[in-house]
């Protein structure tokens, strides 16, 4: 099972220098114009003792104005970060041991968070962060969209500007691959980086703190509807699922029988599901057209998510919605 913690200041460097500055002086400071993504990749999170300690934030900023950007820890490696005076927003990943999970030092005028860091965490103990430097909303190389595809694997997309792009469009991404090392020390190494251009112009907006950067990509499929799963053999041929598309902000998929699509938006791991207009289809095979519609009902009734593994569960409240499985 999977779920993310992500984590912001790099302890335990060893004395390694990226365009002529420490990494740990990097990793405190925003984001240098020349990119770690376009250097030769270094391991800036292996430890120099058995325990490194957490960074401290920047100075806080738009921190009571952008109140409902932040979420309260539910782990112990959360209240960690939170201790040291960080924010945390985004959703949690988990996978198995390992846990994913963003903090930020404060916001800009938007509510975007500024100077903020992904942590990752292996047993509940510290491993390392995904960038050797904090990262500011749309600016070059900030995470946009991280996956904890395992227990031991984590694929990362980085937005990438150049100086003539709009803030809102970044003309490229960079996709980095990290491995982890589960030890008494856990140890998260980039692995490889590979960036490329943008399809058409300045197309792919970015936003850190929308949940669409985590939901889009995968296409997932039903699984059950509450705690009830439904009877895959029935819908067989035509399984329910939904896909995210990100830049539009736009849900779509199937009921197992007919097409749908609506808007969604949220922050943090809040989501809300806006109308979904569908074809209107009969539904002739087995109970398809009643697991169509409870399956249509709960979507409405949307108002948070949870991602582990290459499970998504939605909840209405506290009451679970849906549950789907990408593949």
């Amino acid at each position: 099972m999977m779920s993310h913690p992500f984590r912001l200041a790099i302890t335990g460097l060893v004395s390694t220098v990226l365009s002529g500055v420490p990494l740990a002086t990097l990793a405190q400071a925003p984001s240098d114009p020349s990119s770690w993504l376009d250097q030769p990749l270094t391991n800036w999170n292996r430890p120099t003792s058995d325990f490194p300690a957490l960074p401290k934030p920047l100075p806080a900023t738009n921190i009571s104005q952008c109140v409902s950007q932040i979420r309260q820890p539910s782990l112990d490696a959360e209240r960690a970060v939170v201790a040291k005076g960080w924010k945390l927003f985004g959703p949690l990943q988990t996978y198995d041991t390992t846990q994913l999970f963003l903090a930020t030092s404060g916001f800009d005028g938007m509510c975007r968070p500024m100077g903020f860091q992904a942590f990752v965490y292996v047993e509940g103990r510290y491993a390392g962060t995904l960038s050797p430097v904090l990262m500011d909303s749309r600016s070059d190389g900030v995470l946009y969209a991280p996956y904890l595809n395992s227990g031991s694997e984590i694929n990362v997309e980085f937005a990438r500007y150049r100086s003539t792009d709009p803030l809102c469009c970044p003309s490229g991404k960079s996709f980095v691959t990290f491995k982890i090392r589960p030890d008494e020390v856990p140890d998260l190494i980039a692995t490889t980086v590979t960036t490329t251009e943008n399809n058409g112009n300045n197309s792919t907006p970015v936003s850190t703190s929308s949940p669409s950067m985590v939901l889009a990509g995968p296409k997932w499929y039903l699984q059950a509807i509450g705690n009830q799963r439904i009877p895959l053999e029935q819908v067989k041929a035509n399984p329910p699922y939904v896909e995210f598309n990100a830049s539009e902000q736009r849900y779509f998929g199937s009921g197992g029988c007919n097409r749908f699509t609506g808007g969604f938006r949220g922050t943090g791991n809040a989501l809300k599901l806006g109308p979904a207009a569908s074809t209107k289809m009969a539904c002739l095979q087995g109970n398809v057209q009643e697991i169509e519609s409870q399956f249509f009902q709960a979507m409405g009734k949307v108002t948070r998510y949870e991602i582990q593994g290459n499970t998504l569960r939605l909840y209405a409240q506290n009451q679970l919605a849906l549950v789907f499985q990408s593949r």
